[in-house]
């Protein structure tokens, strides 16, 4: 039987995880890990009620294998969590840095078209006072709304 060429991306299997991913799984294993044996803590209380923590070991190291089932199957679950909710903030980070821009962006133009004004008024000022005309037209900023204070 001809073994099959994949489309170049390595994938680790048990369970399927593309190398890009392991940190990802990683952390998904562990916090199914640490979930499974919480449960399984709580269930050997209160179902075993065992004198001591040695025996309370004792019976968590003998459902092992059910543990180890339980994480496996829950990792790649709460991987996929994991990952909608950071895609989440890496989104809503990126439009909030995209509107900063442009907000940023509209500043400079506003600034940009305020200089302009300015210049060009000083430029006709000049010319006024070279050729002595009267020159009585307001400056630039006497028309908004805020007195010309940004």
């Amino acid at each position: 039987m001809a073994r099959e060429e994949s489309s170049g991306t390595p994938w680790i299997s048990i369970p399927s995880i593309p190398p890009g991913r392991m940190g990802l799984g990683a952390l998904a294993f562990f916090t199914a890990l640490a979930a499974a044996i919480a449960i399984d803590l709580l269930l050997i209380r209160h179902n075993h009620r065992p004198a001591t923590w040695q025996l309370t070991a004792e019976l968590v190291f003998d459902d092992g294998s059910a543990i180890l089932a339980w994480t496996l199957a829950a990792t790649w679950p709460i991987m996929e969590a994991f990952r909608m909710v950071l895609a989440g903030i890496y989104e809503r980070r990126n439009r909030r840095r995209a509107h900063a821009e442009g907000r940023a962006e509209g500043r400079e133009e506003g600034r940009v078209e305020a200089n302009s004004a300015w210049r060009d008024w000083v430029r006709r000022k000049e010319t006024a006072a070279e050729r002595d005309e009267p020159f009585d037209e307001p400056m630039p900023d006497d028309g908004d709304e805020n007195g010309g204070q940004a």
